[in-house]
């Protein structure tokens, strides 16, 4: 892999001196925590409980094509845009996110900006944990956002792979699949979070675990850790990859994971398992 960087991830004091120093900076701070369904934790609930100071909550279940019964498909440009609205979001902002949950939610955030063509997108590093060290200003106070004017400009849509491209994929072998779940979910030896779905994997798939790329503190690894742990993976710079996993979240961590190593432009599955699994298509548990 070729070392690029992690400048879209931005210290809790350095953003705290932005905003207290830089007249010119336009920011929105986006809480993007998620947990999966089986976690007993509601992720608006904690955010209400505790949340960066003039923040609002980013629901990534909510945030999601209301057309659709699958869990966080993405939305159309318009949905995206008058939800942002809604969240107080501004066309010049620059987005902050940050999460409090165990596996960089943040990034799916980033994704999200990124298909509907807004570039100015950070992550505060550390999250919540992190910025509360720093003595970052909390609260418990839910405020209502001023309508934003925020638009979304395009649909990258070479980032989002959809089910009959996948299963052209799958079968053909023609690009290297990641899943992001852990292991024992792609190896069919633990539940799937969401009841009723069957667990294993897509034919032809590569497990790869975002936690894998997560340090304790939930900070994404370093670029040379990242580099070392892909070049153990056999992955570089020349494959044509795609990233799945549950419902398309964790996923996501994966495409950034590449993105600060230089490949910029790695795609998710929308659907991933939680339709390839209800769909009817072939279901594998075994690695061949």
């Amino acid at each position: 892999m070729k070392l690029k960087n992690t400048e879209l991830f931005i210290e809790p004091l350095e953003l705290i001196k932005k905003i207290n120093n830089d007249p010119n900076f336009s920011c929105k701070i986006l809480d993007a925590t998620f947990y999966l369904p089986n976690s007993g934790l509601d992720a608006e609930k904690e955010f209400n409980k505790e949340h960066i100071k003039n923040s609002a909550f980013f629901d990534i279940n909510k945030i999601a094509a209301s057309d659709n019964s699958l869990p966080h498909m993405i939305p159309s440009k318009i949905e995206f845009s008058l939800m942002m609205q809604k969240l107080g979001v501004n066309k010049d902002d620059v987005i902050i996110f940050y999460d409090n949950s165990p596996f960089l939610s943040s990034s799916r955030g980033w994704f999200l900006f990124r298909y509907f063509g807004h570039n100015d997108i950070l992550i505060l590093k550390g999250g919540l944990k992190n910025w509360k060290k720093c003595n970052g200003s909390v609260s418990n106070k839910k405020i209502n956002p001023i309508q934003g004017n925020f638009e979304a400009i395009m649909e990258k849509k070479e980032l989002v792979v959809n089910l009959d491209q996948m299963i052209s994929n799958s079968k053909n072998n023609s690009k290297l699949i990641l899943d992001a779940r852990s292991e024992k979910r792609y190896l069919g030896e633990a539940k799937e979070p969401r009841p009723g779905l069957p667990s294993g994997h897509i034919p032809n798939s590569k497990s790869l675990p975002a936690s894998d790329l997560i340090s304790s503190d939930g900070y994404l690894k370093s670029l040379e850790e990242l580099n070392e742990y892909f070049l153990d993976k056999n992955i570089n710079n020349e494959d044509d990859i795609i990233a799945t996993c549950g419902s398309g979240v964790s996923a996501c961590v994966i495409s950034i994971a590449l993105y600060c190593l230089g490949k910029e432009d790695v795609p998710i599955y929308d659907g991933s398992w939680s339709e390839w699994a209800s769909s009817g298509q072939e279901i594998k548990t075994s690695v061949s």
